[in-house]
């Protein structure tokens, strides 16, 4: 049976403590039935690198009185943030997201904007909530770049890029794989591109380095998408080799362990036998390893780096032409928009 919706004296209750700070109840943009309390919007200036912004809460009452708040920044003409907190005392529950203040969600700089979403986690000590980074959002010139992030020890970020209505790119696969080990290449989907971000540990450590990530991912797209794809290949050299050989590794793997499969019985000495024995294992340990990692492994032969011939990265819409001439001069694979 689904819960009984929202009576008028219960709503009287809840809306109290927000009452009490300054906030108006929105009844017609609240959902009785869906047990849903809208507020109505607050409006923001802009402040350093804090847009001009509209705040509103969302307050989802659940029966069991485990409530959870939501705070929505969004921006008229950039990424927006959210802010979950779930708890009992809805007055604690208020205080704590207000606590946090909105600059903590937005950062800008020379050709990019961020702005980071969190959840309000609570202490296993019984101290203050933890600030939990979950999804993250970019906009450069010309494109979107989105990270999610679940607060899973180990497990990958999620990354999305997607262009800006009425933009075409033609971006190579290792666009963020040249910043270093923890990123990989771009992977075509239907309506841009989509990679993955290694992260370890959990909790505080996680977050802050997730948020670093998004951080580099921003500046490092500006700084690309302003210049001439030819100086991508100049300036990311070496990184670019690097991320061949990282992408090879699986492979080589692969081809080291048949050929040396099929040298042991011909280098097996008696004197050495308990070790070629251990040997012998190998495999199957390595095997056992590639389950633990964060993504699974790609047996490919990676295609070599070449010099982008394109004059620009970017081409309308509207102008599939220019947009076919630019994607065969990289001999890249445009995003499939």
């Amino acid at each position: 049976m689904p819960p009984p919706p929202l009576t008028h004296h219960q709503i009287l209750g809840l809306v109290e403590p927000f009452t009490r700070s300054g906030r108006q109840v929105d009844l017609p943009a609240s959902d009785r039935l869906a047990r849903r309390l809208h507020f109505k919007p607050v409006q923001h200036a802009a402040s350093g690198s804090t847009p001009a912004l509209t705040e509103t809460l969302q307050l989802e009452c659940h029966e069991s009185g485990n409530h959870r708040l939501t705070r929505v920044l969004q921006v008229a003409d950039g990424p927006g943030a959210t802010l979950q907190a779930m708890g009992t005392d809805l007055a604690r529950l208020l205080a704590q997201v207000d606590a946090v203040p909105l600059a903590r969600h937005f950062d800008a700089g020379t050709g990019w904007r961020i702005a980071r979403s969190h959840d309000l986690v609570p202490s296993a000590h019984a101290g203050p909530p933890l600030l939990t980074f979950r999804q993250g959002e970019a906009w450069v010139d010309g494109l979107r770049f989105s990270l999610a992030v679940m607060d899973v020890k180990n497990v990958a970020g999620d990354i999305t890029l997607r262009p800006a209505p009425g933009e075409r790119l033609a971006l190579p696969d290792d666009l963020l794989a040249v910043m270093g080990w923890n990123w990989v290449r771009l992977v075509p989907a239907t309506d841009g591109w989509t990679s993955k971000l290694r992260l370890r540990g959990r909790g505080a450590p996680r977050t802050q380095a997730a948020e670093r990530a998004l951080d580099q991912a921003a500046r490092h797209l500006a700084q690309v998408l302003a210049q001439p794809p030819a100086l991508f290949h100049s300036q990311w050299r070496a990184a670019r080799w690097g991320v061949v050989l990282r992408r090879s590794i699986p492979t080589l793997t692969a081809l080291g362990l048949v050929g040396g499969a099929l040298l042991l019985p011909h280098i097996t000495g008696n004197e050495l036998s308990g070790v070629w024995m251990a040997l012998h294992y190998l495999p199957i340990a390595i095997l056992a390893l590639s389950f633990t990692a964060q993504e699974l492994a790609r047996f490919e032969i990676p295609p070599l780096p070449r010099r982008l011939r394109a004059a620009q990265w970017r081409s309308s819409a509207t102008h599939p032409a220019g947009v076919q001439a630019a994607q065969a001069a990289q001999g890249v694979r445009p995003d499939p928009a």
